[in-house]
């Protein structure tokens, strides 16, 4: 009868009631771990960027001595190395080995054509007195 009904409402809402806590739990949980892993995130950008400015100051003194020397500064065989060394390094990583060639490639752009600047705002060394 109606006694039944209401312990069958109320079992109902209980269930309701506990499964909406789970839920919001869970959410809750979610949201703590996404935080986490976005800290991670955060943290490894930083260090990637500094290797990135660290590998341009090698770049830069790389470039100082070979315009002493008076050797050409970009060499295109070098950089298909550095390209496929990289690509060579990165197999067996979740990324494909092509998508970081293709980073790679660009980060060695941008390291050319910063060199290149570099090369014509500097004046050449035997010119200092």
């Amino acid at each position: 009868g109606a006694g039944q009904y209401e312990d069958f409402m109320k079992s109902t809402r209980l269930v309701l009631a506990v499964m909406t806590l789970f839920a919001a739990n869970i959410r809750a949980g979610t949201q703590e771990q996404l935080a986490t892993y976005r800290e991670q995130i955060d943290s490894l950008d930083q260090r990637i960027v500094e290797l990135i400015q660290e590998r341009a100051r090698v770049v830069e003194k790389v470039g100082n001595l070979k315009r002493e020397a008076h050797l050409p500064v970009t060499v295109p065989n070098r950089e298909q190395q550095v390209i496929e060394k990289a690509q060579e390094l990165a197999k067996g990583g979740p990324l494909p080995a092509e998508a970081v060639g293709r980073i790679y490639q660009k980060l060695v752009e941008e390291m050319r054509n910063w060199e290149a600047k570099l090369e014509t705002a500097t004046p050449p060394a035997a010119s200092v007195k």
